[in-house]
């Protein structure tokens, strides 16, 4: 090799390129082996070097891009055409001159992120990607190639759950999206936002994102499913509250949900009711492993509690062992969604009664009520003397709301409230609790007489 190379040094320059393409090709040629990759590399070494000329090492290198793109083909050339890449990027006459070399450097580093996506090693095609000269480079660079670029490194780091890295790219392409004309790219920005939000556990933000995603008309059938599951899931697993009620009831009204397999838990967020544990297993198995991250215990005591809330149990069937505070994301959604439910139940529970039912000893359902209660989330007063907790039922109608009103004046205004307030205001003021009671009855009565006068109507209309 070293001779082949002297005698080129000293050909004239205008003779200098065809004899170091042909000697290229030659190693190329030869049987694939460490003595070609060291053939070749000591090759690159030697033309990028000042006396062969700009030009002609442009020419030479670009044309060592294309050889090993289609010289290399088939599984079986995958382990040489690796082991060829990573050595010659790796050269460190090429290293020291890659503000000459930029776009050679490039092909190289874009051909060995696509074959270690090929095998899958996500974090190795990403790392040859980021050594891309895209930020203060001289050479012309198109706002869409950055943008590209940028966006394949996001999805090749969260396919290895690398979602902090993954975030600070999708940072520099949101720079760059604003500008974009491609559809796909658009998509892929908005898919790889949603799953950033997912992997960082901001579930709210992920769903929200999945469900738009799931109205672009591109998309196949199949993956626009896909998204509205998503969109399903990660609703489910965000905090219980008024901005979780409101994108959950959107999704229910979603048509296209009643096909999806989780239809029946989203169906029961929604209307309120009590998830059982049977039906979070059969939830929990569709869950990413993320989704399933175990949460830090904040909580510290004896079991003596967990065994005299077990022992409140009655019935045998019923003795399961109560926790100390919820294992995972999805166990808290549920636990928070449970709690929810029991306040449109009760009025007024204790720490334990409240436990048996949300799965909870009492000290870790005090824990998560107070914390729901801090952050507006649940509308409650907690007794800690008598350990019960107390929840704030609001009547909706704007009818209802004059009547509490006038309770409220009337109270203040004139100590004679008996004369004052009508039959109506009077239950109103001494139990407010069985006027919410009457009301969703009287409500429940005209739903059903709506009903019965539209089904009259349609035979009407036959």
């Amino acid at each position: 090799m070293n001779n082949h190379l002297s005698e080129i040094n000293q050909l004239p320059q205008q003779a200098k390129a065809k004899a170091y393409s042909d000697l290229l090709r030659s190693l190329f040629a030869t049987p694939r082996t460490e003595e070609s990759v060291s053939s070749i590399t000591q090759f690159v070494a030697n033309i990028v070097q000042d006396a062969v000329g700009l030009l002609i090492s442009k020419t030479v290198l670009s044309e060592l891009v294309s050889l090993i793109e289609t010289e290399l083909k088939g599984n079986d050339q995958m382990d040489f055409k690796r082991t060829l890449l990573e050595s010659v990027l790796e050269q460190p006459d090429l290293c020291g001159r890659t503000v000459r070399f930029e776009e050679q450097i490039s092909s190289l580093r874009e051909s060995l992120a696509s074959l270690l996506e090929e095998q899958e090693e996500w974090s190795e095609a990403a790392r040859a990607l980021q050594g891309i000269p895209l930020d203060g480079t001289h050479r012309n660079v198109s706002q869409e190639y950055r943008l590209n670029t940028y966006i394949r490194i996001v999805r090749l780091l969260l396919e290895d759950d690398n979602a902090t890295n993954a975030e600070s790219y999708l940072n520099r392409a949101s720079l760059l999206i604003p500008e974009s004309k491609d559809e796909a790219t658009v998509l892929a920005f908005k898919l790889s936002q949603a799953r950033i939000f997912d992997s960082k556990r901001k579930f709210e933000e992920a769903s929200k994102k999945y469900h738009e995603i799931s109205f672009i008309a591109n998309l196949d059938e199949d993956e626009r499913e896909s998204c509205l599951s998503a969109a399903v899931v990660c609703g489910v697993l965000a905090p219980a509250g008024p901005n979780r009620t409101r994108l959950l009831t959107s999704l229910f009204r979603d048509e296209r949900s009643v096909n999806l397999s989780d239809y029946k838990i989203l169906s029961k967020m929604v209307l309120g009711q009590i998830i059982r544990g049977h039906e979070m297993v059969e939830f929990e198995k569709r869950l990413k492993p993320h989704q399933l991250a175990k949460l830090p215990k904040i909580l510290e005591f004896s079991d003596e509690e967990e065994e005299a809330d077990s022992r409140m149990m009655k019935e045998p069937r019923e003795r399961v062992r109560l926790k100390k505070g919820p294992e995972n994301v999805f166990d808290r959604a549920v636990m928070q969604h449970n709690l929810l439910s029991v306040s449109r139940i009760y009025n007024r529970i204790s720490f334990k009664g409240l436990g048996r039912l949300v799965g909870l000893t009492s000290t870790a359902v005090e824990i998560m009520a107070r914390t729901m209660i801090q952050e507006n989330r649940l509308k409650a007063s907690i007794d800690q003397v008598e350990k019960l907790i107390t929840f704030k039922n609001f009547i909706d109608s704007s009818e209802d709301d004059v009547v509490v009103s006038n309770v409220a004046a009337a109270a203040s205004g004139n100590d004679n409230l008996e004369h004052k307030l009508s039959e109506k205001d009077q239950l109103v003021a001494i139990a407010p609790s069985l006027f919410v009671w009457d009301e969703s009855i009287r409500k429940t009565l005209q739903k059903v007489e709506t009903v019965y006068q539209h089904i009259n109507d349609l035979k009407a209309e036959t």
